[in-house]
């Protein structure tokens, strides 16, 4: 780790130091920029790089150069960089006058924004960025190489500077740089995705990658001693190392692309995107509108530092890796930017078509137009997306009242959550309405839906009900929940449906008779949306209650007792992690501390330790029987046991207290039940056994336990007292048997009770099973425990 930390830290020293060298230049050597060439034996000035000094000192196209440092122009000196790249001074010939142009005062040079304020910016942010990728992941392989890809690319285009100035130096480092970028990116984009289970490209084709241009670099190195005179032209590498630089940022941009289709419907969709639209965002208005028209000797399409400052995005593209998607939600804002792309297509063409008829006498290129409509599609998209961010920060403070409405749906969400019946939710919905519009009257229909009968349930302010009912007949069986129609006077909105009735809102016109505008618009229909949702909810509840207290006298649906017995085993699981974790532990703690005083004080009086024994014995007691209750409370690894082990069980601990005799007999069978059939047959079983010990007065008991078509079935039999099957009703509540019967019917199963005076109790239990699959099991011969 400490290695990788150096290596890191090592790197990002030696771009520095070499970025100090680069902006040394930027500033002690004159860029002329000018560009010539041979005719009629004289060389005739056909080029000036609009930022450099030498166009800025007013050297213009047509001068013809008569000498260079005090020097006549030679092949050597301008061909060498197609012109003249720094030089202290410079005189031409133009229109028949001698003109002399001195640049040794390096107070009066001009600042490049191209070569100078952009290179820099770029170096700054990217080596501040890298530094802090090595400070957050210091021992990452993927880390370092995206910081080898990133100083390559600042310090490539920082050492451009340098090499258009005619430094050799420079000019080897930038194509060294310009070269490697992209393996650095591949190399990065395959260790960093193979993390992840993503096949990128592979290691194979980057290694040879790494050998291809380390081989074509030798030769740039060979070629600054002069070994090889075709590689003695600057211009011809420059171009060269621009084009692998192209190519390898092509093919890599490709890569993300295809990683992007092949994993876009898995979780890392987002990521990918994220990445591949940021380095195509930073790359491909350089490449495209600047390095290739470069390439084809064309003009480029527009200005190279405007095109280079979207490198900028770089850090912030690779920032989304450090803070793991913190900083941005990328689909929100492609999804802004595909939208506002759209929509701005259109004025940028009535745009573009404008100044090509103000203009149209002049006459405009069609490098011209084409810089035209890119700057006015590129503004309108800024624009657009500024005028979102303006929207949303200062449209509520200037405009009266547009801020009221989200207070309104803020609060009315918290008054409506603790709403439990219709008809304070409609009174809720009343106060709303009246307080945000100017409206006089608010009324709640109810329509049958057998009979189409409208009613007016009720109503705050005058209703023309009477007028309003033939629209109301007309059109209300159109509406879903949600929708409205208009109608006379006013506006009708469906809230819910059920029973047979549908429920509405009529809400009336303004007070100044005025159309509702935007905002009114879209906050009704949230709050009436909202509402629904609510209205429909408790129109279920209510219909339930209503259900449960018309049945009272019936039996109790299933699911109500099996919701019933999950609350009431969950409360037993709580009571016993408590008495466990407090009632239990201060026992011990107690207990222990009484041993200790026993223990180490030898000369107690003899009656004082009899007594100190007699309340460590009943701390014992207490102990086991806080244990026994825990125990009961929640029986511990009762899923783990299964029913046939968790019922033995219980029978051997009841064995130890009860008076009578058990035999447990069930099929050789293994069942893997649900947690709540197992359950319920511990709870029915330990039911049983303490009614047979508590009233029974029985001295043998059996249980029965055994699998038959899809169902379990299970009997206990007593020989107790017994008595009479039309008092067995009455002694329900006390014997705890209809807790037994509810707890089974939870589960839709039946229960039977036979008894006769004398002749004990028997129990059947008949529990269906959902499906073949939630019982696995071998039926043998019968065992008895």
């Amino acid at each position: 780790m400490t290695n990788r930390n150096n290596r890191s830290w090592i790197v990002l020293f030696i771009m520095l130091l070499l970025a100090g060298w680069f902006t040394i230049l930027q500033f002690t050597v004159p860029y002329i920029g000018i560009n010539s060439k041979l005719s009629n034996g004289k060389w005739v000035v056909t080029y000036t790089d609009p930022d450099s000094w030498g166009a800025k000192a007013g050297i213009q196209v047509g001068d013809i150069i008569t000498q260079v440092d005090s020097q006549p122009p030679d092949d050597e000196s301008l061909t060498k960089f197609y012109g003249i790249a720094n030089a202290r001074s410079v005189e031409v010939i133009r229109n028949g006058h001698s003109m002399q142009f001195n640049f040794t005062d390096f107070r009066k040079q001009p600042v490049s924004f191209n070569q100078t304020v952009i290179p820099m910016a770029s170096f700054i942010l990217l080596f501040t960025f890298s530094s802090f990728i090595v400070y957050k992941k210091s021992d990452d392989r993927s880390a370092f190489l995206l910081i080898l890809f990133l100083m390559s690319v600042a310090i490539g285009y920082l050492a451009a500077g340098g090499n258009a100035r005619g430094d050799v130096f420079s000019g080897v480092i930038m194509k060294l740089m310009l070269t490697f970028a992209p393996v650095f990116f591949l190399h990065f984009l395959h260790d960093y995705f193979s993390k992840l289970g993503i096949q990128v490209i592979h290691r194979g084709a980057i290694y040879a990658s790494y050998v291809l241009v380390s081989v074509w670099n030798l030769f740039i190195f060979i070629q600054v001693y002069g070994v090889f005179s075709f590689l003695r032209d600057p211009g011809s590498t420059s171009r060269a190392a621009l084009a692998i630089f192209i190519a390898g940022m092509a093919i890599a941009l490709l890569v993300q692309v295809r990683m992007y289709i092949r994993y876009r419907n898995t979780t890392h969709q987002a990521l990918l995107k994220y990445m591949m639209l940021g380095n195509i965002g930073s790359f491909l208005p350089l490449i495209l509108f600047v390095v290739l028209p470069f390439l084809l000797n064309s003009d480029n399409v527009i200005n190279a530092g405007v095109a280079s400052s979207f490198l900028l995005l770089l850090p912030l593209t690779y920032l989304y890796l450090v803070a793991s998607n913190q900083l941005l939600d990328i689909e929100f804002i492609v999804s802004r930017l595909r939208y506002f792309c759209l929509i701005a297509l259109l004025p940028t063409l009535l745009i573009s078509i404008g100044i090509g008829l103000a203009f149209a006498e002049r006459g405009i290129h069609a490098l011209q137009w084409m810089q035209v409509i890119l700057v006015v599609y590129a503004s309108t998209v800024l624009t657009l997306y500024l005028k979102e961010v303006l929207d949303r920060n200062f449209r509520n403070k200037v405009i009266k009242g547009a801020h009221q409405f989200e207070k309104s749906l803020e609060s009315f969400s918290r008054r409506v959550s603790s709403v439990m019946k219709v008809s304070d939710l409609e009174q809720c919905l009343m106060d709303e309405l009246f307080s945000l519009l100017p409206i006089q009257s608010v009324g709640f229909i109810d329509r049958d839906l057998e009979g189409n009968v409208i009613t007016l349930k009720r109503s705050r302010g005058e209703i023309p009900f009477e007028l309003l009912l033939p629209d109301l007949q007309s059109g209300l069986f159109r509406l879903s929940p949600g929708d409205s129609m208009k109608t006379k006077y006013g506006n009708c909105c469906m809230i819910g449906q059920g029973r047979g009735t549908q429920h509405f809102v009529w809400i009336s016109d303004k007070e100044n008779h005025m159309e509702y505008n935007h905002d009114e618009k879209v906050w009704l229909r949230t709050i009436i949306t909202y509402v629904g949702f609510v209205h429909q909810n408790l129109q279920l509840i209510e219909g339930l209650v209503q259900d449960l207290d018309s049945k009272k006298d019936e039996k109790t649906p299933p699911w109500v007792l099996r919701l019933l017995f999950r609350l009431s085993e969950n409360e037993r699981r709580k009571l016993a992690s408590d008495l466990h974790d407090s009632a239990l532990q201060d026992q011990l703690l107690w207990y222990r501390k009484l041993e200790a005083i026993m223990n180490d004080d030898t000369m107690l009086p003899d009656k004082t330790r009899a007594s100190l024994e007699d309340i460590r014995e009943g701390l014992l007691d207490v102990i086991h029987q806080i244990r026994e209750t825990c125990n009961e409370l929640r029986p511990p690894f009762l899923k783990e046991m299964g029913a046939i082990e968790a019922i033995e069980n219980l029978c051997t601990h009841a064995q130890l207290n009860a008076n009578y005799t058990i035999t447990f007999k069930h099929q050789d069978i293994r069942m893997e039940m649900d947690d709540e059939y197992v359950l319920t047959l511990y709870r029915v079983t330990q039911e049983l056994l303490r009614n047979g010990m508590k009233h029974a007065k029985a001295t043998h008991v059996e249980l029965f336990l055994h699998y038959e078509h899809q169902c379990i079935r299970y009997r206990y039999k007593d020989n107790g007292i017994g008595m009479e099957m039309d008092r067995l009703q009455s002694s329900f509540q006390h014997m705890g048997l209809s807790g037994i019967r509810e707890r089974v019917s939870g589960l839709e199963g039946e229960t039977y009770y036979r008894t006769a005076p004398g002749e004990g109790l028997e129990v059947e239990i008949i529990l269906p099973l959902p499906d073949e699959d939630s019982c696995d099991y071998q039926t043998g011969k019968e065992e008895t425990a």
